[in-house]
């Protein structure tokens, strides 16, 4: 089972893997963003444009190192750094700073008033604005800026989660302030959110990145949610003799339905046989055949 990590004990299975590997937090990022790009590179080729859009926090100092890498690699990259506040995180800044003294990457710093590019279809858009720690609906010109990228027609691949949506519980957040990508790179757990229906729209393709986060960490901290995986579920599904047939594996008898409520019936009895069960008889009226 792969345990899903919330709120502070997010921030604390990171400080965790920090102490005791132990890694410093920028070269943690530049591992966690280094496999981010590994997975970017597989899906867009050095012909598409990027654009990178980053937050003051550690999301955007993935996004700025990803930047980096990228430039590095031979793409065309262009860079959004947000510091609207004149404060940026030590290791968004420090990333800032690479950039600065990289050739080939246009980077312009928002501090008060922005812009806004032109974004095509065969622009691919970064998004690092915000991560897990948003615990509040996007405003004022960040919700607009998402707002514009939702509506480029651009394809849009989010670093960990995307911007202005909750990790957890997202009931009372404003639904058009929140990137809808068309894939999230996640690393090392999917967030709970990435669980829940009403949510497909904004994580859109998500795939979890293992970024070497302390496993021993993973065992200390506690957490109530864990996602079931293929390898759990392969243990415990009993093996069969080659030569079986359904008369092997048993005969269920199901009793259901009634004159207009078939669905039930026929629901019930694709579950029964998507059990593994034999052979299944089902009793039903003759109203429902």
């Amino acid at each position: 089972m792969i345990g899903i990590f919330t709120g502070a004990r997010i921030k604390e299975l990171d400080r965790y893997t920090i102490e005791h590997e132990p890694i410093s937090s920028v070269d943690l990022i530049e591992r966690a963003a280094g496999m981010w790009v590994y997975e970017f590179e597989r899906l867009y080729t050095q012909q598409r444009r990027v654009v990178v859009f980053a937050g003051p926090g550690n999301n955007g100092a993935d996004a700025l190192c990803a930047a980096r890498i990228l430039n590095d690699d031979g793409y065309s990259v262009e860079v959004f750094l947000f510091n609207v506040n004149g404060s940026l995180s030590p290791e968004c800044n420090e990333y800032r700073k690479q950039l600065l003294n990289c050739s080939g990457v246009r980077m312009t710093e928002v501090v008060d008033q922005l812009t806004l590019p032109e974004l095509s279809a065969q622009t691919v858009v970064v998004d690092g604005l915000f991560g897990v720690g948003l615990n509040r609906p996007l405003q004022g010109g960040f919700a607009k800026v998402v707002e514009f990228l939702n509506q480029s027609g651009s394809e849009i691949v989010s670093i960990d989660i995307p911007s202005g949506l909750f990790e957890e519980d997202n009931f009372g957040n404003n639904p058009n302030a929140i990137i809808r990508a068309t894939h999230t790179l996640t690393f090392e757990y999917p967030k709970l959110s990435f669980l829940f229906s009403e949510n497909a729209d904004y994580v859109g393709t998500w795939k979890v990145l293992n970024i070497g986060l302390s496993v021993e960490g993973k065992q200390t901290i506690k957490t109530e949610y864990f996602l079931n995986t293929d390898f759990d579920i392969s243990g415990i599904i009993r093996r069969r003799p080659r030569f079986a047939h359904k008369g092997c594996f048993g005969h269920a008898l199901l009793i259901a339905g009634s004159r207009g409520k078939m669905g039930a019936a026929c629901l019930a009895a694709r579950a029964c046989l998507r059990s593994g069960i034999g052979l299944l008889t089902a009793h039903i009226p003759a109203c429902g055949e």
